[in-house]
C-alpha cells in the first residue's frame, strides 16, 4: 500500500524521479474524477463493499468523495458516526461547538456563543482547511472530515473543493521555493484571540503543507486576510501565489449539496458562497472532524525502484 516507502520520496523537493511519476499519475486520476457523480449509498449504517470501494477510489484520486444517502436518517448523528466508522474515522475532534457525539451544526446562529462567527452566518467563507487555527503537530490536527447536508439554502451556499495534493502540485510546478517556505514550521501564525466570554485562544503557529506520521501530505490553510500572520514577506508572497493558483485551478469542483448529500474527505481546502434562506427550512449542514485520515490502502502504482 502507499506508505512510508513512497510518500516522503515524492514530496521531498530534492527528489525528481518519483515526483515526476507521481505528478503524472495524480493529474490523470484527478482529471478523471473531476466530474464524477456522488456515490449512492443505500444504508450508511451498513455500507456495502462496493459502495465503500467506490468512495475510497475517489478519495485515492482527489482526497475527497461526494456521496448521497438514499435513506433519510432518523438520527443524523448516529448515522454519521456509523458511516465514519466504516472508514476507520474514530479520533473525533473535541470542538467547543460540538455536541456529545462530536457533531457541529453549521447553521445561522443569531444568539449564544456561536453568534457572529462566520461559519454560523450566511456570509461567504474563503478558502480554508478545517481547524487551521488549532494545529498542534501532525498527530493533533484535523485530518479527516465529513460535511453532511441536512437542509439546503434556498439560494447560494455552494462549496468549492480542491484536493490539497493538487494545490501542492500546482505550486511546486510554479515555484518550488514557495513550497519550501510554506512547509516551514512557523510559516502561518494565527494570533492570540479572545471570545465574548473572555476565553483566550493562544497563538497557533504551523506549516501550510506538512507530512503526517505515515508520510502523507496534509495542509493547514486559510485565505483570510485578517487574523493571520506570515513568517516573513517572502512567505506572505508564497501564500499569495498559492491563493492565485487555487482560484485559477480548473479541477476545483463547485458543488451545491442537496439534503442527504455530503463530502467525505481528508480535510481538503474548501470555501462557501454566501446564501439566503427562505425561513421555512433554514440551511443546516452537520460536520464531524477527526484527528485521523482516511487511508485508501491502494496498491502502489510504481515499481519498487521509484523509492
Amino acid at each position: 500500500m502507499f506508505g512510508d516507502g513512497w510518500r516522503p520520496a515524492v514530496f521531498a523537493l530534492e527528489e525528481e524521479e518519483s515526483w515526476r511519476r507521481w505528478r503524472g499519475w495524480k493529474l490523470q486520476r484527478a482529471e478523471a474524477a473531476a466530474t464524477a457523480a456522488p456515490v449512492a449509498v443505500g444504508d450508511p449504517n451498513a455500507l456495502l463493499a462496493q459502495e465503500r470501494k467506490a468512495l475510497l477510489d475517489r478519495i485515492a484520486a482527489t482526497n475527497y468523495a461526494l456521496y448521497e444517502w438514499r435513506r433519510t436518517p432518523g438520527d443524523v448523528d448516529a448515522w454519521l458516526l456509523a458511516f465514519a466508522s466504516a472508514f476507520n474515522l474514530r479520533a473525533v475532534e473535541d470542538h467547543r461547538s460540538a455536541n456529545r457525539n462530536g457533531v457541529v451544526r453549521i447553521e445561522v446562529a443569531r444568539m449564544g456563543g456561536r453568534a457572529g462567527y462566520i461559519p454560523y452566518t450566511n456570509r461567504r467563507i474563503v478558502w480554508h482547511t478545517d481547524g487551521y487555527y488549532n494545529y498542534h503537530g501532525p498527530a493533533h490536527c484535523v485530518r479527516g472530515m465529513i460535511l453532511h447536508c441536512a437542509a439546503a439554502a434556498s439560494e447560494g451556499g455552494e462549496n468549492r473543493l480542491l484536493d490539497h495534493e493538487l494545490a501542492y502540485l500546482r505550486l511546486r510546478d510554479d515555484d518550488a521555493e514557495a513550497v519550501r517556505l510554506l512547509m516551514h514550521p512557523q510559516a502561518m501564525i494565527i494570533p492570540e484571540a479572545a471570545d465574548d466570554s473572555g476565553r483566550v485562544r493562544a497563538a497557533n503557529a504551523g506549516p501550510v503543507f506538512f507530512l503526517d506520521s505515515s508520510g502523507a501530505l496534509a495542509m493547514r490553510y486559510t485565505a483570510r486576510k485578517k487574523y493571520v500572520e506570515w513568517r516573513d514577506a517572502q512567505t506572505r508572497a508564497a501564500a499569495e501565489r498559492l491563493l492565485a493558483l487555487i482560484e485559477a485551478e480548473p479541477l476545483a469542483r463547485r458543488v451545491g449539496l442537496a439534503p442527504g448529500q455530503g463530502v467525505l474527505c481528508n480535510n481538503v481546502p474548501h470555501d462557501r458562497s454566501a446564501f439566503q434562506d427562505d425561513g421555512r427550512s433554514p440551511r443546516l449542514l452537520c460536520r464531524i472532524r477527526f484527528h485521523n485520515r482516511i487511508e485508501t490502502n491502494e496498491e502502489n502504482p510504481w515499481p519498487a525502484s521509484a523509492n
